[in-house]
């Protein structure tokens, strides 16, 4: 009886052990899926920013330019804040950054000039290869 009791108590704490261990493995990975995809979302919104500053009537191209100056290119990146998963979709805070280039007439000496920052909510999906935009919520914002 008494080894019975001893086994049973080594089965005991062997769950015991085994238990914690997989659920800080199992909460390690959803952490990690998360932290995945947040970058990639973070990477769609980037990407999505990027067109709009390419754009021929991006809004930085309203303004005039410095004296002797042409505009010449942007660079944008966006920084996500927030990631909330509802079903398929993935609601996201995102602030952008978007620094315009002016050169001189000939497109060489390229400078940075002031950078653009928008914060935005975006409720991206993903169709399988790639994240769409659904839906631009950043109305909410400014409530």
């Amino acid at each position: 009886m008494r080894k019975k009791h001893m086994a049973g108590l080594a089965a005991a704490a062997a769950v015991l052990v085994a238990v914690p261990g997989g659920l800080v493995v199992k909460s390690q990975a959803a952490a990690a899926e998360r932290e995945e995809d947040r970058k990639s979302l973070e990477q769609a919104a980037e990407e999505l920013f990027q067109r709009r500053a390419d754009a021929p009537e991006a809004f930085w191209r309203k303004f005039p330019p410095a004296v002797g100056k042409t505009w010449n290119q942007a660079d944008a990146s966006a920084d996500v804040s927030e990631v909330k998963r509802k079903g398929d979709q993935f609601t996201v805070d995102v602030n952008e950054i978007t620094t315009p280039y002016a050169s001189d007439t000939y497109g060489r000496k390229l400078e940075p000039t002031m950078p653009y920052v928008g914060s935005y909510r975006f409720v991206f999906e993903w169709d399988g290869d790639d994240w769409r935009l659904v839906k631009d919520l950043s109305a909410q914002l400014s409530e």
